[in-house]
């Protein structure tokens, strides 16, 4: 008889937990779900993609600079070496 109450007891331990991490689990849902909501988030989420955007359009300004002035320098050597070899015919 013992034996059986310390089961139920043990089994009635084990719903509670489970319920009350449920419970818990519900709680953390909500107040994530309510956060994300709030406008303090919504604004902060749109001030980073604003700064990430703006940080993209500069390094693709950069890089397309660094290449302009690759062209350029290319473009110079190649007339310079036209300009020789014309000299040396």
């Amino acid at each position: 008889m013992f034996y059986n109450l310390r089961r139920q007891q043990e089994a009635e331990l084990k719903l509670i937990e489970e319920e009350t991490a449920k419970r818990v689990e519900e709680a953390i849902q909500r107040k994530v779900e309510k956060s994300l909501n709030s406008e303090e988030i919504k604004v902060e989420i749109q001030r980073r993609l604003e700064e990430g955007r703006k940080r993209l359009i500069d390094e693709v300004a950069n890089q397309l600079e660094k290449e302009k002035e690759a062209s350029l320098i290319e473009a110079r050597q190649k007339e310079v070496g036209v300009c020789i070899v014309i000299n040396y015919s």
